[in-house]
């Protein structure tokens, strides 16, 4: 709900800062609003309220830049689920464009060029509006602040006051409708924040609302797209200055006496979901016909058979004009070059926003005769007269039909004596929808669904089995008195002709240029490698290439590509590039890190000027860090060498100080978690002087996107591992999705560090720094680190050692605890697969959050994708068969590290018995799935197996448990025959179990003692838990039974659990997949 999330949606800022209250008395409220408008021009990015710390840097963001001398737009975010809406917000007749985005937020593009040739620029990512808010004297402030409604944010700007100009409303994940009310005017907006929950209407999820005139009363009516696939009409019972909605209610009781209409449904296109509509003239008819974008990227059109005061909706097609985005797909219409006939755009669930331009039919072809002025010409007017207008140009008739005729496609021949038995050749039925003959002989459509807006009816709503109808126009109009309506219907089909024509433009209408190309996980680093006084940059990226780019730009950078050998990936994976001189010949090497944990050393075997690099250690000073190295060189100890710092997967910084020598370098570990840095995982260590100190600090870069703030306040001449105080774990609010990889650098030469960030979706930010906020000092209220520091004196370190980080268990800050599980739903994501769910969850597509494969009782392996941005449930099918499983009935899934090389695997039991096997040689962040069978040939673990592994006699390699209809579980050991790892079975009845029938075997830490418990499922829905003894026998783990998580629980029929940290809270909960092919969700509470 609401009330949990608002200090979240009301105060988080992306690249946010200093909100700044401003009082108004009645007297003074025109002057002190004027300020705040001034003074919220020259600080174009204000900070957060929230920060504590004496220093507050006024971040702006860049979105342009120039790569090979051509303006991009280079540094963003994501614009994935693109919900767009064309407006003039400034006045000047031009349309900007407000979009909505994934992450909650809006961006504005200004339309810097005029109502015929658009030229969008990307303004602000992070769009502000006012909130009114009291201070501790109870006295009334408006502070700027972003607007951030969770997820999916879906805006919607409309007079809806009558006052003249636009107000905002923006639907959420949450399917909340927020209200922003535009209390400036047109030429001067200003939205103020009036409500989360608009008019009380609160949906299921993913609301995108659409506000226009549906019923010519001259008051604003609602259509709302939903994400269970419903697409609602509420006609408004208000009037133009006083709109009212109303829900569902009792005739006879109404919540407000204004009511008479109750809502409707125009459509439900379940089990497809997300249903995006949108409005447009299509027939140019002066009514509003529909359009609805769906998520299997497809999109559904309604004709509006009746006329602007009585619509009357019939579904004509549900693949409008054969679009197909691929997956999710958002339209919208607007009139780019403004002849009168609308463009198409698609949101999709990528950046990627597809244009389709509308090329008018008749001056599209008319423009075949060069002789022909078609600027002379209106292509709003008529058929009729544009042909007859045109003909009088080409010397009239008869001189004007062979040349017109030729350019309309007039078969040879033909006998033409007027332009207007040139029509037919013109005007051509759209083959996509169901009143075409040609699409109804060719394509199996489901019959037209009417959908007619009564004008005092409620709850009509037609059933899906309906026979087609189709409506004629007739001469009577709504009368407002009566009940029904009496429409002539035409016992054919009228084939719907229109003079629009859309053609494919671009895929990427926003024009983003990502400098990786569609790579992701980008690493920057930026340093000045060629010495002409301009910093390069180069970005390592998930595949393990690297991206090099010269800088030729005057005081601006100009990106220019830089191409070398050792740029190609090889067997890297997740490169992070550093440059630094380590053998003191006075130019850059390079070293990068990888997913393995190693560095690699590219030696510069150029000059200074021209640098060359070559391979020469793939395992720089034998260093491993555990995975995920990202490297950084810094003279942390001022004794003129670089020293070596190393972040790892595991959200550490590791220190290596260099006792060697500029020119021979000797990194000896001296701590494994310098500065006290503990991320939520895959630190990036970034140096940066925060305050006017001589000491350097710490940045460190996070999986969650957030940046952490580590300052040093070591006297000089003491220990560098001494004196450093964490700051914050969320420094200014600056974060990006996630996987946040920190650099600063000066890159405009104005002498102030600025900041570049990449992400795990491949985004680069850059934040140019406007300068310092500097208020008062705080206390220093926690501990300075002292402790956690490995060899801490420099002669305690033996003077040959070559020292590896200790990637095995650290001691755990987390203490062991019960889980308790509650139940959250027992419908988890409204998923429902037939029967017999079994359930496996993995981040499949890198975007850091949990995606679902699901096998059942029919043999489908599904996958479902978890929606960039979605909340808890919100899934999207991607497919029945996933990996072209083809492995039969009851299949059977499970994620789990089979190799040992660190990420998941996947197995898959199935009904009779056999196990199918996909290796993972890509990484935990993205898997690369490829078939094996090798490792079970031979295996059968017997009716309806269900495999899980685990190292059962504590040799290194992990074991197989397969679980049975027989309710027992089969005991394989791994074996090695050659290279190849095979399974031998030990024995039919693992500790002698019987639970029945159907047992379902899962591994996991349940409640977090670093060991592992065993998990045991079945037919009947009993779940029993056993936990290793602490006394392990020789060769053996020993077992004991634990009664009290599962016994008070009700559990259902056919249970297939798993646990995964669903809520990324640190513990695991778990899901259950039922016999009757829903997915029940229990969160753990136990911590």
């Amino acid at each position: 709900m609401f009330r949990k999330n608002e200090d979240r949606v009301v105060t988080s800022g992306l690249y946010s800062g200093l909100m700044f209250p401003i009082r108004f008395s009645k007297q003074s409220m025109f002057i002190q609003f004027f300020l705040m408008m001034v003074f919220s021009v020259i600080v174009l990015n204000p900070l957060s309220a929230q920060t504590d710390l004496p220093l507050t840097y006024l971040w702006k963001p860049k979105y342009y830049a120039s790569v090979e001398g051509q303006e991009r737009l280079t540094y963003a975010r994501s614009f994935a689920r693109s919900q767009m809406k064309f407006a003039d917000l400034d006045g000047d007749d031009d349309m900007d464009l407000l979009i909505g985005k994934g992450d909650g937020r809006l961006a504005l593009f200004r339309n810097i060029g005029n109502p015929k040739e658009s030229n969008l620029r990307l303004e602000t990512e992070d769009f502000e509006v006012i909130h009114e808010e009291k201070d501790a004297n109870q006295q009334l402030m408006y502070l700027n602040k972003i607007v951030d409604v969770g997820k999916n944010a879906a805006p919607d700007l409309v007079d809806i006051d009558d006052d003249g100009d636009l107000d905002l409303f923006v639907g959420s994940s949450d399917g909340q409708i927020f209200f922003f009310e535009n209390r400036g005017n047109k030429l001067l907006p200003k939205f103020f924040r009036v409500t989360p929950i608009y008019m009380n209407l609160n949906f299921v999820g993913n609301s995108v609302p659409r506000f226009v005139d549906l019923n010519g009363d001259l008051a604003k009516d609602l259509i709302v797209g939903l994400k269970d696939g419903r697409v609602m009409i509420y006609f408004n019972s208000g009037v133009s200055t006083n709109a009212l909605f109303c829900k569902e209610y009792d005739p006879l009781n109404p919540p407000d006496p204004r009511c008479k209409f109750q809502p409707l449904m125009l459509t439900n296109i379940s089990p497809l979901g997300d249903a995006s509509p949108t409005l447009v003239d299509w027939d140019r008819d002066k009514d509003m016909d529909i359009v609805i974008g769906k998520s299997n990227g497809k999109l559904d059109f309604f004709w509006n058979k009746g006329n602007p005061i009585v619509p009357d909706w019939h579904l004509e097609s549900d693949h409008f004009q054969f679009i197909d985005s691929g997956g999710l797909s958002i339209p919208t219409f607007h009139d780019m070059n403004g002849d009168g006939y609308s463009e198409l755009f698609i949101g999709t669930s990528t950046s990627g926003i597809i244009y389709y331009e509308n090329r008018e039919l008749i001056f599209d072809r008319l423009k075949a005769i060069k002789t022909l002025d078609l600027s002379l010409l209106n292509s709003t007017d008529s058929p009729e007269r544009i042909l007859r207008e045109a003909c009088d140009q080409l010397r009239g008739l008869p001189e004007c039909l062979i040349p017109m005729g030729n350019a309309l496609g007039v078969p040879p021949g033909a006998k033409l004596t007027e332009t207007n038995q040139l029509i037919p050749y013109l005007l051509r039925p759209d083959s996509s929808l169901n009143s075409t003959p040609l699409a109804q002989t060719e394509t199996e459509q489901k019959p037209a669904t009417p959908v007619q807006a009564p004008v005092m009816q409620a709850n009509t709503n037609t059933a899906e089995d309906a026979p087609p109808e189709t409506a004629e126009e007739g001469e009577g109009e709504a009368t407002g008195s009566s009940d029904e309506e009496t429409v002539e219907k035409s016992e054919e089909p009228e084939p719907l002709l229109t003079r629009n024509q859309l053609w494919l433009n671009t895929r990427n209408f926003l024009g983003l240029h990502r400098l990786t190309a569609t790579e992701r996980h980008v690493v920057p680093f930026s340093i000045d490698w060629n010495k002409d006084g301009k910093n390069d940059l180069i970005l390592g990226s998930a595949s393990g290439r690297l991206y090099a780019f010269e800088n030729r730009g005057e005081k601006e950078p100009d990106w220019w590509p830089l191409e070398q050998k050792v740029f190609a990936p090889n067997q890297r994976r997740y490169s992070a590039p550093t440059l630094g001189d380590l053998d003191g010949d006075g130019d850059l090497d390079l070293i990068s890190g990888n997913r393995q944990g190693k560095l690699e050393l590219m030696e510069n075997r150029g000059t200074s000027e021209k640098p060359e690099w070559i391979l020469s250690d793939v395992n720089l000073a034998q260093i491993d860090v555990g995975s995920y190295s990202v490297p950084r060189l810094h003279d942390v100890d001022g004794d003129g060498d670089m020293d070596l710092f190393v972040g790892n997967s595991r959200g550490l910084v590791i220190f290596y100080e260099n006792q060697g020598s500029k020119e021979r370098t000797r990194f000896v570990i001296r701590s494994t978690r310098f500065a006290g840095v503990k991320t939520p995982g895959h630190a990036v260590p970034a140096f940066f002087k925060w305050n006017e100190d001589e000491q350097m600090d710490l940045v460190a870069g996070s999986r969650d996107g957030f940046l952490g703030l580590h300052t040093s306040h070591s006297a000089k001449g003491t220990s560098v591992l001494k004196g450093w105080k964490s700051q914050s774990q969320k420094w200014q609010d600056l974060r990006v999705p996630a996987f946040s990889s920190p650099y600063f650098t000066d890159l405009n030469g104005d002498k102030n560090i600025d900041l570049l960030m990449g992400d795990e979706e491949g985004h680069l930010v850059l934040l140019e720094n406007n300068g310092v906020l500097k208020t008062e000092e705080i206390p220093e209220t926690e501990k300075i680190l002292t402790q956690n520091i490995i060899d801490e004196e420099p002669d305690a370190v033996e003077e040959s050692a070559t020292v590896i980080v200790d990637t095995g268990p650290v001691e755990r800050e987390d203490s062991a605890f019960d889980p308790v599980f509650e139940l959250v739903t027992t419908n988890y994501g409204g998923l429902d697969v037939g029967k017999r769910a079994v359930p496996a969850f993995l981040d499949l597509d890198g975007d850091s959050d949990l995606d679902l494969v699901i096998g059942n009782h029919a043999g489908e392996l599904r996958l479902y994708l978890h929606e960039p941005g979605a909340e808890d449930g919100e899934w999207l099918m991607e497919t029945k068969s996933y990996l072209g499983y083809q492995g039969g009935r009851n299949a059977s899934p499970a994620f789990t590290d089979l190799d040992g090389d660190g990420d998941r695997d996947l197995l898959v039991g199935t009904e009779r018995g056999k196990i199918f096997y996909w290796e993972n040689q890509g990484s935990m962040e993205l898997p690369d799935l490829i078939p094996n069978p090798t490792p079970f040939v031979g295996v059968t673990g017997g009716r309806n197996s269900v495999p899980s592994v685990l190292d059962l006699n504590q040799d290194g390699k992990m074991d197989l448990l397969v679980g049975n209809f027989l309710g027992h579980i089969r005991e394989y050991h791994q074996i090695l025959n050659g290279d190849t790892p095979h399974f031998k079975l030990e024995r039919r009845q693992f500790l002698n179990l019987d639970v029945g029938l159907g047992a379902v075997p899962r591994v996991a830490d349940i409640n977090n003692d670093s060991q592992p418990d065993l998990i045991i499922g079945s037919d009947r829905g009993r779940i029993v838990n056993f936990q290793p003894q602490q006394e392990k026998a020789v060769n053996a783990m020993n077992w004991k039974l634990k009664d009290g998580y599962f016994d008070k629980l009700e559990l259902p029929v056919g249970g297939s659990p798993v646990f995964e940290d669903m809520d990324f809270d640190g513990d695991l909960d778990m899901v259950i997949g039922t016999e009757k092919g829903t997915l029940v969700y229990f969160r753990n509470t136990g911590r």
